[in-house]
C-alpha cells in the first residue's frame, strides 16, 4: 500500500526529483531495506535506467530473451554468518559501479527464474517497490567499510 502521507513528514520516503512518473517511494538508508525485507521477504537489487525493461531483458552477447530481470538477492545466503545490514550494504556496496554506469538502483520482487551466463539471478515476474537513492548507497559504504576494518 502507498504511503499518503505530505512528502517531507518525517519517516515519509520520497521520490527523487527526475522520477516523480514512478510513484516509487525513495529509501535513503541500509536500515529501510532490512525492515522491507523483514516485511516482504525475498528482495532483490536491480541496477538500470529502468527497473523493469519493458522490450524483455536479453542475453547481451547472444541477443537471446532471458526469462527474468538480471538482479542481486539481499537476503542473506546461508554461510553468511554476520548481519543483515551487513550482507545488504556488501550487496550495493559491490554492485554500485553498475549505478554508475547505467543509471538506478530499484529494489524488486519476484521469483528467481534463471541465471545468467555469469550466475547473476533472473527475477521473473518482477515489479519494482523502491528506488534506491544515492544517501541509500553512501549508507552502504559508510556500514560495509566499517565492517571490513573491524579487525584493524
Amino acid at each position: 500500500m502507498p504511503d499518503t502521507r505530505p512528502a517531507g513528514t518525517p519517516g515519509t520516503p520520497h521520490v527523487p526529483h527526475g522520477d516523480g512518473a514512478s510513484g516509487l517511494p525513495a529509501l535513503e538508508s541500509v536500515g529501510e531495506i532490512v525492515r522491507m525485507l523483514q516485511t516482504t521477504g525475498e528482495l532483490f537489487l536491480r541496477v538500470g535506467s529502468e527497473p523493469i525493461d519493458p522490450a524483455g531483458p536479453r542475453d547481451l552477447e547472444s541477443g537471446y530473451r532471458l526469462p527474468g530481470a538480471p538482479a542481486y538477492r539481499l537476503v542473506p545466503e546461508p554461510w553468511w554468518l554476520d548481519s543483515t545490514p551487513t550482507w545488504v550494504a556488501r550487496q550495493l556496496t559491490s554492485h554500485s559501479y553498475l549505478r554508475r554506469e547505467t543509471g538506478t538502483g530499484w529494489l524488486i520482487a519476484g521469483e528467481i527464474a534463471g541465471r545468467t551466463a555469469d550466475g547473476v539471478p533472473l527475477i521473473g515476474a518482477a515489479h519494482p517497490l523502491a528506488i534506491l537513492s544515492r544517501p541509500c548507497f553512501l549508507d552502504a559504504e559508510r556500514l560495509y567499510a566499517a565492517w571490513r576494518c573491524r579487525g584493524m
